[in-house]
């Protein structure tokens, strides 16, 4: 076993060497993606949400809101706070806040497991900007997509509760000070937008070595399930109706990517999740959003 990943990782080695030019292009396509569209999204999302968890305002918030889930979903209006801030967070940087309540002691892994296996998503702004509003310059149908990735979420969680999620205490007994709090959220958030940003440049330099040599028309399925971001922006350029090409975004981001999902595995060590697990929700996942959107359209057409 060991000789044939040192013989894998030698190949692999060599490849980046002798196509230099391709890892450099795809080097500077990832740090694009990341710099101009990931940093800009979620870092300022990912301080104040983990600003509004340190003082305790998301829990009391979702408790006032969110009553009605511990009969619905068997999840505790408090450990629903996450839920809430996995959509505004995208992933993987709200299974990185699940994993941080597994690490502490707040969530059981079983928990933490169920919540990062069913909130899997893509942040508002991704979906309603820059699919709808950019790529189909509908935000009619952007909205239908988030509309489809949310209900599909929730049918997730509806169908997996015999597994009941309930905070416990926080192990620190009083809230920090704001100053403190707001330093270890910039740190936490810059640290997760670091490793985040090294995994998309890993994946993408794998993919372009990988697709380089086959037909185009062979690479965008491949990209699609790859990187999401660059899936989403190469299906709004194929000669489709926007309807249709709606759709298959919101089976691409139903599934999320083998980006995203090396991401969650790799940045969750405290929940320690099994791939075919995970890979299986993320396929019912695109089967149920996929027949949400179906569904809204049906209901689009019957109004119209």
């Amino acid at each position: 076993m060991k000789k044939g990943m040192t013989i894998i990782f030698f190949t692999l080695l060599a490849a980046l060497l002798y196509y230099g030019s391709v890892t450099y292009e795809a080097s500077c396509q990832a740090l694009a993606i990341w710099f101009e569209k990931l940093v800009p999204s979620l870092f300022a999302a990912m301080v104040v949400i983990r600003i509004l968890d340190g003082q305790g305002l998301l829990a009391a918030l979702s408790r006032r809101l969110f009553g009605f889930t511990e009969n619905l979903f068997h999840i505790s209006p408090d450990a629903f706070s996450l839920v809430f801030a996995s959509f505004f967070l995208g992933s993987p940087a709200g299974q990185i806040l699940i994993d941080d309540y597994v690490r502490d002691g707040r969530l059981s892994q079983a928990e933490g497991r169920r919540l990062a296996c069913c909130v899997t998503v893509s942040t508002p702004s991704f979906i309603l900007i820059t699919c709808g509003s950019v790529l189909l310059q509908s935000f009619q149908y952007g909205l239908m997509i988030w509309l489809a990735e949310f209900f599909a979420v929730m049918l997730l969680l509806f169908f997996t509760r015999s597994t009941p999620v309930a905070l416990q205490l926080d192990p620190r007994g009083s809230v920090p000070s704001l100053f403190e709090n707001l330093k270890d959220a910039v740190v936490q958030a810059g640290v997760s937008l670091y490793f985040i940003g090294a995994y998309l440049l890993l994946t993408l330099v794998l993919l372009n070595l990988a697709t380089m040599k086959l037909p185009s028309a062979w690479r965008l399925p491949i990209q699609c399930v790859t990187e999401f971001s660059l899936g989403t922006n190469n299906l709004a350029l194929l000669p489709l109706a926007v309807p249709l090409k709606a759709l298959l975004m919101t089976l691409v981001l139903g599934f999320a990517s083998f980006s995203v999902h090396l991401q969650v595995l790799s940045l969750t060590p405290h929940l320690h999740l099994t791939y075919l697990r995970y890979l299986g929700y993320r396929l019912m996942q695109t089967g149920l959003a996929g027949g949400v959107f179906l569904f809204l359209m049906m209901l689009q057409r019957l109004r119209g």
